[in-house]
């Protein structure tokens, strides 16, 4: 069961507080052209992003940067739910916002130092107290709302950076040298290296002396991916990046992904982007177009 407590929006940023009851893993896209500033207020979540898992407990901020592959998902099958807060902000409304205060560096902020950060009970308060004044702001529609709201957003940040902030651990277990997690991070990291490059199912868990089976039950459960699904994942990111910064054609950068024909790689492509490569970027010459996560998909 779940419950959306607020949602509100105005241009390049939208916000939204949701309630979910029992166990929750998050089945839509993984990557998005957005900011996003994620406030869990109670419950418990694993988070998964740069090849590492994350248990988040009430009270932590997760700041991820644009166009990173993530993953929210439940930490165990007794999961009871959670309560949580999503502040999105659209790349060009951060540009926009960085203009306004250049000597700032609020996207190299966040292109550096994106992550899992436990807030102490005065942080967390602060932090309530920014989405409750955003939410006045969005509701009200006073006069110059819209300014107020990127004021507040630009004001929170400065004191964000004022501080100092630890990062939290990544899950492991402290008793083994090199469990199951070591492993999985591994190779998580070799197919986000590799990508491009022929890549089995046989030949990674004979690459890493680990059986098939082992190989898909414990990636899944640490990261939140099928192997191939992350596999596709990097992939479409890329294919993404070609669509938006090259000429190359949608066959040539089906190959260069390593995909054996280009109709398979538009139906992977269309998987996670809702059309088709070709589409996408006739859509590209003719309006900024964002992959908005829907509300309900965290």
């Amino acid at each position: 069961m779940e419950a959306v407590i607020y949602y509100g929006e105005t241009a390049g940023i939208s916000l939204e507080r949701m309630v979910r009851k029992g166990s929750f893993s998050m089945h839509v896209k993984h990557f998005h052209n957005q900011y996003e500033i994620f406030y869990l207020i109670e419950g418990k979540r694993r988070f998964f992003f740069n090849n590492r898992s994350y248990v988040v407990e009430g009270g932590t901020l997760i700041l991820v940067d644009e166009n990173v592959i993530h993953m929210t998902t439940a930490w165990s099958n007794e999961d009871i739910g959670h309560d949580r807060i999503i502040l999105y902000i659209d790349k060009s409304k951060m540009e926009q916002l960085e203009k306004l205060f250049p000597n700032l560096g609020l996207v190299r902020f966040f292109h550096e130092h994106y992550g899992v950060f436990p807030l102490d009970k005065r942080q967390q308060a602060d932090f309530l107290s920014f989405y409750f004044r955003l939410q006045q702001e969005l509701d009200h529609k006073r006069r110059h709302f819209s300014s107020m709201v990127d004021l507040e957003i630009l004001r929170y940040f400065i004191g964000f950076m004022r501080e100092k902030h630890q990062n939290a651990r990544i899950e492991a277990p402290q008793s083994s040298k090199h469990s199951k997690y070591d492993t999985i991070y591994e190779v998580a990291d070799y197919i986000s290296t590799h990508y491009m490059e022929n890549m089995s199912l046989d030949a990674l868990a004979s690459r890493f002396f680990i059986s098939k089976y082992h190989l898909c039950r414990s990636f899944k459960e640490i990261t939140g991916y099928g192997i191939k699904e992350y596999l596709h994942i990097h992939r479409i990111q890329k294919a993404k990046l070609l669509l938006e910064e090259t000429d190359a054609s949608v066959t040539k950068i089906a190959q260069i992904l390593g995909y054996d024909s280009t109709t398979h790689f538009e139906r992977v492509f269309k998987t996670y982007m809702n059309l088709s490569p070709l589409k996408y970027r006739r859509l590209l010459n003719t309006v900024t177009y964002q992959n908005t996560p829907t509300p309900s998909g965290y």
